[in-house]
């Protein structure tokens, strides 16, 4: 009996080292329905795929959901970086984005978390253009493991970080027209 319990545990220890750790933050004042187009800010470059990889899943993220490439006039500047070593960071602990969306709820406070990621760090940014400000960012850490030479893997890992982000450009003005019936 302990023997298998001591396998059980080792399974779960090994298979949860291997799975991503996936989380999101996001700016309470602004109001997503004024964003439509985007455009890149240049990733740090490396001598692998990997940028490139990262940037056209990020780019097939923002078209599903209504977004459209506009390099002279954008709403939103996105900027991805990898980290490829341990990072701390603050996080916080905050509502999900659409019940944010939803309510606007002014009295939903930031509450920081302190975070120790592990290596291999993709961070995905989205900035308001005007103001260069970050108004939603979605990471994903753990990413350097068995897994990450498989084919669409990296497609995969940023399509989990924007699962964080449910937001599409018609959806926000339709919940936004509807908190405002509301009133």
């Amino acid at each position: 009996m302990r023997l298998i319990a001591t396998i059980l545990l080792l399974a779960s220890v090994g298979f949860s080292c291997s799975r991503l750790f996936v989380e999101n933050d996001y700016k309470y004042t602004e109001n997503f329905d004024k964003y439509n187009t985007y455009a890149f800010v240049d990733c740090e470059r490396d001598t692998s795929y990997l940028c490139e990889d990262v940037q056209s899943a990020i780019e097939r993220q923002m078209e599903a959901r209504g977004y459209e490439f506009n390099a002279q006039k954008p709403n939103l500047l996105i900027h991805f970086s990898i980290y490829y070593d341990n990072l701390r960071y603050q996080g916080f602990d905050q509502p999900s984005l659409m019940n944010w969306v939803a309510t606007q709820d002014d009295d939903f406070k930031y509450r920081p978390i302190k975070y120790e990621l592990s290596k291999g760090t993709i961070m995905v940014s989205l900035l308001e253009a005007d103001k260069g400000e970050i108004v939603w960012r979605g990471y994903a850490t753990g990413i350097f493991n068995k897994k990450s030479k498989q084919n669409n893997y990296f497609k995969n890992v940023v399509r989990s970080i924007f699962d964080q982000y449910p937001l599409t450009t018609v959806k926000v003005k339709k919940i936004k027209k509807t908190a405002d019936e509301r009133i």
